[in-house]
């Protein structure tokens, strides 16, 4: 069965940082979260539209019918589309295992049956189209003008995408939501995306949005498979133990008129391509406000951009080398 999504392509003008991790060294995603992507939307629509129609947006996203839904950026090029690996593929194959990304073709064959784990997918994300580099950086005192005595020095990651772009998929309520977002795209697409876009990087060129993708889907799916990150809801904790997935933490610091200079809460979310039996999984946008701060809310988007596949649980004779990939069940936490 075949259905249609709407997407939308962002070609980088340059590097850009979303990062994750920090210290000494703090390294660059090659990809864009969907939480990322969200937060920079609604700085954006927050320029364009103001904080009160931020605020409605907001509370429409957190209610029963979302005007948007987002999934994460993932890699687009020569045409075609690359897609997470689904965590219920566990290759046995050295080289299938290093596989991030997986071409359409091939990942709607693993959405409507899950291939043998011994068969290696041939379609990967070609070496070299994505390329993360350390920038060496130092921290510099305000008042005195020189290189702080602690933690001066460090190492930032940048991403660079050569002759590729990153596309990402789209869920509108109504069309009226659908312009006022897509606005704010392409505002977006100029303020920036991800760390360090006051000197210039993670800038793209203007989005299109004329783009569909169209997905072979299993007939009678009984699972789901998410392209964003996840946060469940507390009435959707039913089959999460059963799930295959990775648990990934989301930190960072508040992007506002208000501040940048805060951090917000840590929050675990569901990574990108965990599969979880059973339909129906919305997710929701977690508080992460920092203690103390009071101008305004602060979150962290889980809403589940998901699509039907088929669900395949391992026998227990059979888990042992999954188990190692997979977190302990219990879910995210805060």
């Amino acid at each position: 069965m075949k259905r249609e999504h709407a997407a939308c392509i962002i070609k980088p003008r340059g590097p850009f940082h979303v990062g994750e991790r920090e210290g000494m060294r703090e390294g660059s995603g090659t990809f864009i979260h969907s939480d990322t992507l969200f937060s920079a939307l609604c700085h954006s629509y927050l320029l364009l539209y103001g904080k009160t129609e931020l605020e409605r947006f907001l509370a429409a996203e957190n209610g029963a019918d979302p005007p948007l839904v987002l999934s994460s950026a993932f890699p687009y090029w020569k045409g075609k589309y690359y897609f997470p690996v689904p965590r219920n593929f566990t290759p046995r194959d050295k080289e299938a295992k290093k596989l991030r990304f997986i071409e359409q073709s091939a990942f709607e064959t693993l959405l409507i049956e899950r291939l043998p784990d011994d068969k290696l997918i041939p379609s990967g994300l070609p070496t070299g189209v994505i390329e993360t580099e350390d920038v060496p950086k130092v921290t510099v005192s305000r008042t005195g003008g020189n290189a702080t005595d602690e933690g001066g020095f460090y190492h930032v990651g940048l991403t660079f995408y050569k002759d590729a772009s990153l596309f990402f998929l789209a869920r509108h309520g109504t069309d009226d939501s659908r312009r006022k977002t897509e606005a704010a795209m392409r505002l977006m697409c100029d303020e920036g995306i991800g760390g360090y876009r006051t000197v210039g990087k993670g800038q793209f060129v203007q989005p299109d949005f004329s783009q569909k993708v169209s997905m072979d889907e299993p007939a009678s799916p009984n699972a789901g498979l998410m392209l964003s990150l996840y946060y469940p809801s507390e009435t959707e904790s039913q089959g999460l133990v059963d799930g295959f997935y990775d648990l990934v933490p989301r930190r960072g610091y508040v992007f506002s008129p208000a501040t940048r200079s805060l951090r917000r809460k840590e929050v675990s979310m569901f990574s990108e391509g965990a599969v979880f039996p059973c339909s129906g999984r919305a997710g929701k946008l977690v508080d992460v406000t920092p203690d103390g701060f009071t101008d305004h809310f602060v979150y962290r988007c889980g809403l589940a951009f998901t699509i039907p596949c088929k669900f395949t649980p391992f026998c227990h004779s059979e888990r042992s080398e999954e188990s190692s990939a997979r977190q302990p069940a219990g879910g995210p936490h805060a």
